[in-house]
């Protein structure tokens, strides 16, 4: 007897030891390539895709996906995880779970979200650690936006930040940052990815990066959509229920804490700051499709293991926070498109200012550093210690809106301005064409004082103004395109269009044409005209005398001083500086076509 049980004893531990080599083993060969590599190097864009269509073939959970080209002929990979196998987004949609869409590599040298999310999908599908976090969640993920930045790879791409050893660059062949055009959609990928975006429509998003900035022992902080840029109810489902647990979340041992943005980089005692930033930015871009977003930025001066594991453990915190909150999520973000299909009339914030008063306090966790004059730049030279220290600190992060906007019916666009209703179209924004013409009564806005900014930024010489909202009767033709406000992208609809919002289509130029005037008058011709609308309009004279008086610029110059009464004349044209999109306000029965 005691021979037959020390025999099942020993086959037992043979069974357990075999079970033990086999683990060893697994994990041996799914290794990422940043794990092979000690953790300082990250694979480039081939060996990254490899990795991921190795998952595709040992997992049925797993779909590899391109929904797009680079302009140096990349593909955009989306990676699919899902136990349901609902690889194509209306299946999703279909099923009883949130949707999270993780994006790596927007820039594309801070790169630590990459390789978290390798390791996080290994350890989901193939070592089956983490495969619970498929239970109420489908898990998306760009492995990297930036690919061709991505392959512009170097030891020195970025001077402040410690390794990995060699990385991509910040912004795309194209020389632009994607982190600036959602909004306005200049480049490929972001067409792309806003095709992708509105077919998938996740239920949260999360954007990882790398900081820029202080020196602090904190190793991952966040950035989340909070304030009244985030429509309710969604903006009540993450100040009271996602923010207390990324506010609680320790990575690597070290609290986590808000995006660190110093009101004086001179003396952290003066505390943080923080806004709301322009939808040409992604977590406030997805803010305006009504869902939670997510920056993680780790901190640039700790080491790349830190960083990537860092990033992990937030995902992951997050990913078992929706597991739990799946159902809660879905309402809320059903809820809140179903909102912003009724805001016809209503006040809709278009822009927003920090409050110049401390709301609250952060436990900081710094470290000590020394201010002098510099010599070389003859600025302020601080250097930083690696002494510790800690202290609370104000938080200045109370927001109010400065602009508001009553929203319209609907935006009526002449159907020649083709290229901003193929950029409406690609943020989801449903547009629909008049089948015959109509005479409506309208708002419009005329422009004044426009000045062009000198230097480009992303590509364009933006353009500032003034407004002024007319009242007009006007006929708009068949074709017109119309832009009805009774749907869930209202809220993108608005920001592109208002005149007076930070990432207005106007202000990037699209609109530039209506600045120029077209026809001029000889001085010869104005001069008599001129004479005889001085004799008969005493207010024009009046205005005329006191501009001479006033403006010195005008008095000097016989040209400008003409093109006054041209300006005034019956032949001006009407159009110049008039906004061609128009407002209608009230609800009109619209011959629409089907």
């Amino acid at each position: 007897m005691l021979i037959m049980k020390t025999g099942y004893y020993l086959i037992f531990l043979l069974m357990g030891f075999g079970e033990i080599l086999y683990s060893q083993k697994l994990m041996q060969n799914w290794l990422t390539f940043y794990e092979q590599s000690g953790y300082t190097k990250t694979p480039n864009y081939e060996q990254t895709m490899e990795f991921c269509k190795r998952l595709e073939i040992v997992s049925p959970f797993i779909k590899v996906k391109s929904f797009g080209k680079s302009p140096e002929g990349r593909d955009l990979y989306l990676v699919i995880a899902s136990k349901d196998k609902a690889f194509d987004a209306q299946r999703a949609h279909q099923k009883d779970k949130a949707i999270l869409l993780v994006q790596n590599g927007i820039h594309a040298g801070e790169i630590d979200g990459k390789d978290a999310c390798l390791k996080l999908l290994r350890d989901i599908v193939v070592t089956k650690e983490k495969e619970s976090l498929l239970d109420h969640v489908i898990l998306l993920v760009i492995p990297i936006y930036n690919v061709d930045g991505h392959e512009r790879i170097s030891k020195y791409n970025r001077i402040n930040q410690n390794g990995p050893e060699e990385m991509g660059w910040r912004v795309t062949s194209q020389n632009l940052n994607l982190n600036r055009d959602y909004i306005k959609a200049d480049a490929p990928e972001t067409h792309a990815w806003l095709k992708m975006f509105n077919e998938w429509l996740p239920d949260f998003f999360i954007d990882a990066h790398v900081t820029d900035g202080a020196d602090y022992q904190h190793n991952v902080t966040f950035g989340l959509e909070k304030h009244e840029n985030l429509a309710e109810p969604v903006r009540s489902w993450v100040n009271q229920k996602y923010l207390p647990m990324i506010s609680n979340l320790t990575t690597n041992g070290v609290p986590v804490a808000p995006y660190i943005s110093l009101r004086n980089h001179e003396d952290p005692m003066k505390g943080l700051q923080s806004g709301v930033a322009p939808p040409r930015l992604s977590t406030p871009y997805v803010a305006l499709q009504n869902r939670p977003a997510l920056l993680i930025e780790t901190h640039m001066m700790k080491d790349y293991k830190t960083r990537v594991e860092g990033t992990y453990q937030t995902i992951v915190s997050t990913l078992e926070f929706l597991n739990s909150e799946y159902k809660t999520l879905q309402q809320t973000v059903t809820e809140t498109d179903r909102i912003s299909m009724n805001r016809i009339g209503q006040k809709f914030p278009l822009r927003f200012e920090t409050v110049d008063a401390p709301n609250g306090i952060f436990h900081y966790l710094g470290f000590k550093q020394t201010n002098q004059k510099s010599d070389i730049s003859g600025g302020v030279w601080t250097t930083y210690t690696k002494e510790p220290f800690e202290a609370d600190i104000p938080v200045y992060d109370s927001v109010k809106v400065s602009k508001f906007i009553d929203v319209p019916y609907a935006y009526l666009i002449p159907r020649q301005w083709q290229e901003v209703i193929k950029r409406l179209s690609l943020h989801g924004i449903k547009i629909r064409e008049l089948s015959k013409p109509i005479e409506l009564d309208v708002e419009m806005y005329k422009f004044y004082n426009s000045k062009w900014q000198q230097n480009p930024y992303e590509s364009r010489h933006s353009v500032s103004y003034t407004t002024e909202k007319i009242s007009a009767k006007k006929m708009f033709p068949a074709g017109t395109a119309v832009v009805q406000l009774n749907q869930r992208t209202s809220g993108v609809a608005l920001f592109a269009l208002e005149p007076e919002s930070p990432d207005a289509f106007v202000s990037w130029g699209f609109f530039d044409a209506i600045f120029e005037q077209k026809e001029y008058s000889e001085d010869y011709v104005m001069e008599p005209i001129a004479r005889e609308m001085l004799e008969k309009d005493q207010n024009l004279k009046q205005e005329f005398e006191t501009k001479l008086n006033t403006d010195t610029t005008f008095a000097k110059s016989p040209s400008v001083r003409l093109n006054f009464f041209y300006q005034h004349s019956p032949w001006w044209d009407q159009n110049v500086n008039l906004y061609p999109v128009a407002r209608l306000i009230n609800p009109v029965q619209l011959p629409l076509k089907d």
